[in-house]
């Protein structure tokens, strides 16, 4: 079965991110910047970002038009791939996506970058302890293009810093804060080419490893029905 829907692939994944206050200085937020992401498991992913037209007003305030792609497979049931055309916009601890020239009607589910933790915790981490509180967001499954899509809430619960650790990365051994937390959806049911599909529960424990000397989370560990999947930062530049 093939979905598409924006950031489909990335809001149900997850993929790596970088902490909200130093997306302006991330290491690929820069003209002809890059990250590409993989990921195996009961999730699987290939994506890769192109970062243009990067405007930088302040160490806070930042944009650039990011292109690409993301193909993902998730529990065996559900694949797709999704063209990424978008302007990303850093305002603070706020980061957003949206379609080049195209308006937001009332209604649409919101499209923000902590939902699909890309960019995320909205303050520093400081020290092992430190807690994030919990968080939930809407995002629409289904193809627009063909048909009415299906709304649907991921709930992201508190996130907790655990002690720093080595690990190896794409950019070599860094010493990386794990930040573990739960996350999970509601079952639903989504229209798909007009046909009526059961979506079941999803639930899994995650682990983010942030690695500050990148201002990146450089790989996600999770575990889901007792099996564990594995999403990280390829190469970056």
């Amino acid at each position: 079965m093939k979905l598409k829907c924006l950031w489909l692939a990335a809001a149900m994944l997850s993929l790596p991110y970088a902490a909200n206050a130093a997306v302006c200085q991330a290491k690929f937020f820069h003209d002809g910047g890059e990250i590409e992401i993989v990921g195996s498991g009961l999730i699987q992913v290939s994506a890769k970002l192109n970062f243009s037209q990067v405007k930088k007003t302040s160490t806070q305030q930042c944009q650039a038009l990011v292109k690409g792609y993301a193909n993902y497979a998730l529990l065996g049931m559900l694949s797709g791939e999704t063209d990424v055309n978008h302007v990303m916009r850093v305002d603070g601890v706020k980061t957003s996506l949206s379609n080049p020239g195209v308006a937001k009607k009332p209604g649409d589910p919101d499209v923000d970058v902590q939902m699909l933790s890309l960019f995320g915790y909205g303050e520093p981490i400081r020290a092992a302890g430190q807690r994030f509180p919990a968080q939930s967001f809407r995002l629409a499954i289904g193809d627009p293009r063909r048909g009415p899509t299906t709304p649907v809430t991921v709930r992201m619960g508190e996130k907790t810093v655990g002690a720093q650790q080595r690990i190896e990365t794409a950019a070599g051994q860094q010493s990386c804060w794990p930040v573990r937390y739960s996350r999970g959806t509601d079952p639903t049911v989504v229209n798909v080419r007009g046909a009526i599909i059961p979506l079941p529960n999803i639930q899994s424990q995650v682990t983010d490893w942030f690695c500050p000397s990148l201002n990146l989370v450089m790989r996600q560990e999770i575990m889901q029905s007792g099996q564990r999947s594995v999403i990280e930062v390829k190469s970056l530049r």
